[in-house]
């Protein structure tokens, strides 16, 4: 649940937690951590929050705990890669439904992110968002 690892030689942490709003703040916390370990500043911090928070939010819509009791997790990676964090997200529901961003969300990812990408897979969903630290080159 909070697995620190190795790959390739970056340092890397995953982070599984179930597929609910209140849980969200376990993934805007892990990413203002490493964001400040990075040396990123007190405002790539909270874009960093922002964009993890519309992200994650984006993968949760569908994500209803099914008929049997069972909750939907929401898995994600955080990978330093030099002056940038690349931040992963996927969940095991809503697979095959379009995801339709909010244009408040589209603009707020838009804004918060230097790169960032949502999508519907055949197994659920996933994101992908880069965050550079400002005066590193992009």
């Amino acid at each position: 649940m909070g697995e620190i690892m190795t790959l390739d030689g970056s340092s890397s942490v995953k982070l599984v937690i179930p597929a609910q709003p209140r849980f969200l703040r376990l993934a805007r916390l892990t990413a203002a951590g490493i964001g400040t370990d990075l040396g990123f500043s007190l405002h790539d911090i909270e874009d960093l929050r922002v964009a993890v928070d519309e992200a994650c939010a984006c993968l949760m819509q569908g994500c209803a705990d099914d008929a049997h009791g069972s909750v939907h997790h929401l898995e994600l990676t955080y990978e330093v890669l030099g002056d940038k964090l690349l931040i992963a997200g996927s969940a095991p529901c809503a697979a095959g439904m379009p995801i339709d961003l909010h244009p408040v969300a589209r603009e707020l990812l838009g804004m918060t992110a230097d790169e960032y990408d949502v999508t519907a897979t055949d197994t659920g969903r996933a994101f992908r968002l880069v965050k550079h630290r400002q005066g590193a080159s992009v």
